[in-house]
């Protein structure tokens, strides 16, 4: 059958190129991005090791507006939803502001979508290549967002630019992010087979207001000082369904920043095994199985975490939320 599948559309796209433009999610990352992240779902839908990650946070949230209206559009994330894909692209090029974009691939039902949205103050407004709702803007908020349903199977979210170019590079069949930019080649540098990563051009991206920051713990801030001057980090999670397996890497010119990051990462894995050795046993040969590896340019750190230690630490993680 999937052969059978194959041929077919291997046909169809001979016969007609024209009519199968490229526009999924994937497809409509901005060429001059400088973070991407991208989140598989329908492959942890599929997984019994993420299924237990579902499991754990399907009935959890602490926002009724945003249950309510999942309500109204019919849309359950967690079954409608296939991909996720974020991207974040600088305004100017040595500016500090930045647009962002959120296109998932899916099933939504544009209808319902659309009225929850205009229920909550949303106004449609009209562009060359499509429709688009712009959200109220909340007090704080600098820039308004907006939301995108192309068809009933894409739908972008982000700011206005950022949803406007999407929607003109869906018409011309997709960006050349992933072919023609410096950050969009480094992807082939992650598994392909990845549930989840994320691709940084850091220099740009810390030039980016409100940028995310390493986490205040002595390791965190180690680890976020190292990885200051290299080129490009790139972190991706790939669930073989026994597994979980986790890779990093960290691309850099400069001998002396990747020894300083090879030895930042060394000296995190012995602290993370004192760290978890009292309550946490378990993670200790798991560690321990951790490797840091380096070349001319780069380093790179992976290791994978067995299905039911994963399992135990998600349960530990969300007896410990609950409790608070």
């Amino acid at each position: 059958m999937k052969r059978l599948f194959l041929a077919v559309a291997i046909l169809a796209l001979a016969l007609a190129p024209a009519a199968f433009a490229k526009n999924d999610a994937m497809s409509l990352i901005p060429n001059d991005s400088v973070s991407v992240g991208v989140v598989r779902l329908a492959d942890m839908r599929s997984s019994p090791l993420s299924a237990a990650l579902f499991a754990q946070t399907a009935h959890i949230s602490n926002d009724d507006d945003a249950m309510a209206f999942l309500r109204d559009a019919g849309l359950q994330p967690t079954k409608d939803v296939d991909v996720v894909v974020f991207a974040t692209s600088p305004r100017t090029n040595l500016g500090s502001d930045a647009d962002f974009l959120i296109a998932a691939d899916g099933r939504f039902n544009v209808d319902r979508l659309t009225s929850a949205l205009v229920s909550r103050g949303a106004v449609k407004k009209a562009s060359t290549h499509g429709t688009y709702f712009v959200m109220p803007q909340k007090s704080g908020d600098s820039h308004k967002g907006v939301v995108a349903f192309p068809d009933a199977h894409l739908a972008l979210i982000g700011s206005e630019a950022a949803v406007l170019e999407a929607l003109a590079s869906r018409a011309t069949g997709g960006t050349t992010f992933a072919t023609t930019t410096g950050l969009g080649r480094d992807m082939a540098r992650i598994d392909a087979h990845a549930t989840a990563f994320v691709l940084v051009d850091v220099p740009r991206a810390q030039r980016i207001a409100g940028a995310p920051k390493m986490g205040s713990g002595t390791q965190s801030q180690a680890i976020g000082a190292a990885l200051k001057n290299v080129s490009t980090v790139a972190i991706w999670a790939t669930d073989t369904g026994d597994s979980l397996k986790l890779s990093a890497i960290g691309l850099s010119s400069d001998s002396e920043t990747l020894g300083l990051v090879e030895d930042t990462l060394r000296g995190a894995l012995s602290a993370m095994r004192l760290a978890v050795q009292e309550q946490s046993p378990e993670l200790v040969s798991v560690l321990r199985k951790f490797t840091v590896s380096r070349t001319d340019s780069s380093v790179s750190i992976s290791g994978s975490v067995p299905a039911e230690t994963f399992k135990t630490w998600v349960a530990k993680s969300q007896a410990h939320a609950s409790s608070r």
